[in-house]
Formats: C-alpha cells, sequence, structure tokens
C-alpha cells in the first residue's frame, strides 16, 4: 500500500513549524535582543549594526534544533588582530554571562540552563567579523571572521572572508527551496547526521535551480538524486555565495562524500520499495504537534501504527 507522498511530506513540516512553540522563540529572541544591546553599549562606535543569520534568517529553522545566530560586524581599526577580536568578544560576553559563553570554531556560543516548562535550552551564536579595510563594509559587506581552532586546512587566528549578506539573500524568495532545506534537516537531526547545513542548502538550490515545483516530494527526490549522482565527482563544485573561493565541497573528505552519497542511494530505494514505512522512517513528524480531530495537538506517549526498522542497511 502506497501513501500520499505529497499530503505526508506536508504534515512533516506542519508539525517542525516554529509557530508551535512561539513562547519560546520569543524567550530566545528577547535575549538575543539582549546581547546585542550588550554588544552595542560596550563596543559603541567600534562597530557597525548588528544582524540576524542563520536559519532564522533564512526561514530554515526547525522546532527540533532551535537557535539564532548574530552578527557583529567591527571597524576595521577596532582590532589589531582577528584574534584579539574574537577573544575580546568572548570576555566581554564572559564577563556579564558567565560560564555560559563558550568559544566555538569562527563563533561565541551562549547556552543558557534549561528553564521549567522549555523543552530546549536558550542558545544564541554572535559572530564577531572585521571589515576588510577601512570603511568597506558599508559598501561591501565581506567581513573577516577568525578561525578559533584549526579547521578546514585553516591555522588558528587565521581568516577567512565571508559575506553572510550575500548568504541571505542567495535563498531570499526561494519558497520552494527552503521546503526541501527542512525536510532534509529534519533527516539529518532525527538520524543524527553530521554533514553540513549550509552543504544542504547550497545544493538543494542548485539542484532545483530553473526548475518549477512537481510537488514537495518531486522536489524532494530530484534534490536527493542529484546529490547522490553529483556529490563525488571530482567536477561537482558548490560554491560559496558569500565567498566565490570557497567550495564547500572541498571541505568534505572523500569518505563523506561517499557516505552522503550512500544515505541518498539508500533513502531513494527504499522509499521507493516501500514508501508507507520509509518515508516515515527517514522523515518523522513531530509527534507532539500532531493536529486531532478536534483540532488541538496530541502527545504520544507510547508508540503506536506502523513498525519502523531500526536500521534501513538490510533493506540496501
Amino acid at each position: 500500500m502506497s501513501i500520499d507522498r505529497n499530503k505526508y511530506l506536508g504534515e512533516v513540516l506542519h508539525t517542525h513549524k516554529l509557530r508551535h512553540i512561539e513562547k519560546f522563540v520569543k524567550k530566545v529572541k528577547d535575549k538575543r535582543d539582549e546581547i546585542k544591546e550588550v554588544m552595542s553599549e560596550h563596543y559603541g562606535e567600534k562597530k557597525y549594526t548588528a544582524f540576524n543569520s542563520g536559519s532564522m534568517a533564512k526561514h530554515t529553522a526547525t522546532n527540533i534544533k532551535f537557535d539564532m545566530d548574530v552578527v557583529e560586524p567591527f571597524k576595521h581599526d577596532a582590532f589589531d588582530t582577528l584574534q584579539n577580536m574574537f577573544d575580546d568578544v568572548y570576555n566581554t560576553l564572559t564577563e556579564k554571562y558567565g560560564s555560559v559563553v563558550r568559544k566555538q570554531k569562527v563563533s561565541i556560543g551562549l547556552e543558557f540552563p534549561k528553564e521549567d516548562g522549555d523543552e530546549l535550552p536558550i542558545q544564541i551564536d554572535v559572530v564577531p567579523g572585521r571589515e576588510l579595510s577601512d570603511d568597506d563594509y558599508t559598501e561591501t559587506k565581506d567581513l573577516n571572521l577568525c578561525f578559533n581552532e584549526d579547521l578546514w586546512g585553516f591555522k588558528k587566528g587565521t581568516c577567512t572572508k565571508t559575506n553572510i549578506s550575500k548568504q541571505i539573500e542567495h535563498i531570499s524568495g526561494k519558497n520552494t527551496e527552503r521546503k526541501v532545506i527542512r525536510l532534509l534537516k529534519i533527516w539529518k537531526k532525527h538520524k543524527n547526521k553530521d554533514y553540513k547545513s549550509f552543504l544542504l542548502e547550497l545544493i538543494t538550490i542548485k539542484a532545483l535551480n530553473g526548475k518549477d515545483s512537481g510537488g514537495l516530494w518531486e522536489d524532494l527526490k530530484t534534490t536527493m538524486e542529484y546529490i547522490r549522482d553529483n556529490i563525488t565527482k571530482d567536477s561537482f563544485h558548490l560554491y560559496d555565495p558569500g565567498n566565490g573561493n570557497n567550495d564547500v565541497v572541498a571541505s568534505m573528505d572523500s569518505y563523506k562524500r561517499l557516505s552522503l552519497k550512500s544515505d541518498m542511494d539508500n533513502m531513494l530505494r527504499n522509499i521507493e520499495t516501500n514508501d508507507e514505512t520509509f518515508l516515515p522512517y527517514y522523515f518523522p513528524k513531530n509527534e507532539k504537534y500532531e493536529e486531532k480531530q478536534d483540532g488541538g495537538y496530541k502527545q504520544k506517549e507510547g508508540f503506536s501504527g506502523v513498525s519502523y526498522p531500526q536500521s534501513p542497511q538490510r533493506f540496501g
């Protein structure tokens, strides 16, 4: 027996909408705005106006993994080195918020203790960047980010140029692509895959470029087939819209590429073989927010319905 794939995937997206956790989203936004104010008061004219980035700015967030990103653009003469910029922002936030602050790859993360009634902790990532030269940012929006860890071939204290505003513009208005990106992020989160969301975002946009929407399943299928057929090719590139010299695929080792190809191939074959079992297995609903007959929501304590396999490996 087959299921209505478009209808099912629409329900998956519906149950993962942020509107189901509006009160929590407001708490996170309020904390984000508080952090922006702390930064503004401390640094004053040393920086430009902060702006929101990440999945919230791109409208690809889901309610199972939720944080907010803030970009803090500093003027070129604010710090003599990027590492000093990064460390100073870390120290400023630590002085205000204490042990909830941690250094990350190119950002400073704040994770506040989970409060009663909340399923998730409040998480904010602050990304400090410095303009490339005096007064350059107002024209180009280009920033240099500091690598606080040895990563992707970059040494600690070195930098990479980016343009986060262009990254946000790259997905602007792409509603079909956003739906597919959210579905892939739901799969990624539920199945504990560690592929970068930015890569899935860029490859979805490339896969669907110039194509009319054929419905949720056809759009998702097209994207998965495109990933399967291209990700391991040496000739395949995926350039960052914020830095044309940054090939996002090039940062993936060959094993990770093969793994992603295999994941796509297994999903496509298994769903075609038995979509009633495997579509919910790979793309489960957030059961807490499934609608009941009376218009409310149901929260399942036990499992009922189709019994999904723990692993699809034996199916191909």
